[in-house]
This record gives structure tokens, C-alpha cells and sequence, in this order.
């Protein structure tokens, strides 16, 4: 099946095809019908069971071209909305900004769309990719995921810590921050999300060598979407 939202042009019209005729009544309900399509993409997102139709692409295209910039975004928002108060909590323990936590968060977890599962596919909550080393006492998932090694990426298996809700999961990396020597630099940075990348960095958190360059970049969106 053709996936009318990801080219760039439509097919032409078979030559059985019905043309209109004028019909006033006919296009009112193809146009009622359509633009119900379109809202609905774009309150649900590009996940839905059937792609858009012909006629719901050119709508589609034109309603986001005439959207303010950001107004696509209602999953950021959603997620942003959700994570404020835990956010927040840890804010003010570890002398962050709730939004360079918030896009912490954002870039581990895929804006919580792509969250570490259990085997039975159970979200393990863990928004932050804390793995579970040796003195873990709780819950934890074992899932392949990606590191970069002499410069090179490769596929492993590692274990991550598993949660029973997304309050415990922002509790943990609080104390997980306060308790760690590796990560200090980075409490106390405020408002400077080029510091607590930096931290971030050079303490280790994660092996990808672009890590700050992205958290940084997912920092802006977050205050974009507060303001």
C-alpha cells in the first residue's frame, strides 16, 4: 500500500474514476470527511492504521503549512506536561533546571516513546537509561542496546534498572546524582545546560561522542515548548 504521507507526489487518477459533477453536496462531505482525517493525524500522530488518503495529504500539507511553528508538537508538550512535577522535585535537590532534566529525560527515553522494556514488555519507567550495575538491588530489564567503543558503535546486551512508576524513575536519578562522585560537577549548574552536558560528558554517562551536542539541541526544544 502506497503511504501517501512519506512521497512527495500523487498518483494520477484512474481513468475509471468518477470525476465530479458539480455536485455542491458531494463535496461538502468529501471535504467534512477529510479535514475529520487530517485532525485526527495530527492529534494522533503518524501512527495510525491507515495512512492518509490522497485527499487528506493535500489537506494534511496545507494545514501544517499554515500552523504556527511548534504546534505539531502536542506529544512534547503531553510529555513535558506529564514529567513537570517529578521534574521539578528533582530540580531542587540537585541545583538543576527543571528543563534541563525535563530534556534529559526527553533524550534518553525518546520523549517517552521509546522506553526500556521488561521481557514480557512491561515499561521498565526508566526515562534516564540508569543501568544496574552489580550493587542494584531492584527490579531490572536486559535489552540490547547501542555503545561506541574506540569510536566505532556496537550492539551489546546490558541490564537498566526497572521502576514501578515515573516518580520512582526521577527519585532514583536524584539520588543516583547526589550519591555519585563522577557525576558532581554537574549539580549545582542551573540554568547552564552547556555545563551539565559538559558534566554529563566527562563523567561518563553515556559512550555516543555527539551526547552533549545532543542533549543541548533537546534543551532548546523543551524551552521552546514552554514558552
Amino acid at each position: 500500500m502506497i503511504q501517501f504521507d512519506q512521497i512527495g507526489y500523487l498518483p494520477s487518477p484512474r481513468p475509471d474514476s468518477p470525476r465530479p459533477q458539480g455536485d455542491g453536496s458531494a463535496f461538502s462531505s468529501l471535504f467534512t470527511q477529510t479535514r475529520s482525517e487530517v485532525n485526527r493525524f495530527i492529534e494522533e500522530g503518524s501512527s495510525l492504521t491507515m495512512p492518509l488518503s490522497p485527499e487528506g495529504f493535500v489537506l494534511r500539507n496545507a494545514t501544517i503549512n499554515s500552523l504556527p511553528s511548534g504546534a505539531m508538537d502536542t506529544d512534547k508538550h503531553a510529555f513535558i506536561e506529564q514529567m513537570q512535577p517529578y521534574a521539578q522535585e528533582a530540580s531542587a535537590k540537585l541545583g538543576v533546571a527543571s528543563d534541563i532534566l525535563l530534556a534529559h529525560a526527553a533524550l534518553e527515553s525518546g520523549w517517552g516513546k521509546a522506553p526500556i522494556t521488561k521481557a514480557n514488555g512491561q515499561s521498565t519507567f526508566n526515562l534516564f537509561g540508569i543501568k544496574a550495575a552489580a550493587g542494584w538491588r531492584g527490579e531490572h530489564a536486559t535489552v540490547l542496546t547501542t555503545e561506541f567503543e574506540n569510536g566505532a558503535s556496537i550492539k551489546k546486551m546490558d541490564h537498566f534498572r526497572a521502576y514501578a512508576d515515573y516518580r520512582s524513575a526521577f527519585q532514583d536519578y536524584t539520588a543516583f546524582f547526589s550519591e555519585s562522585k563522577r557525576f558532581r560537577p554537574a549539580l549545582g549548574t542551573g540554568n547552564s545546560a552547556e555545563a551539565f552536558a559538559s558534566a554529563l560528558v566527562k563523567g561518563g554517562y553515556a559512550t555516543d561522542p555527539a551526547y552533549a551536542e545532543k542533549l543541548l539541541k533537546v534543551v532548546d526544544t523543551v524551552r521552546s515548548a514552554r514558552l
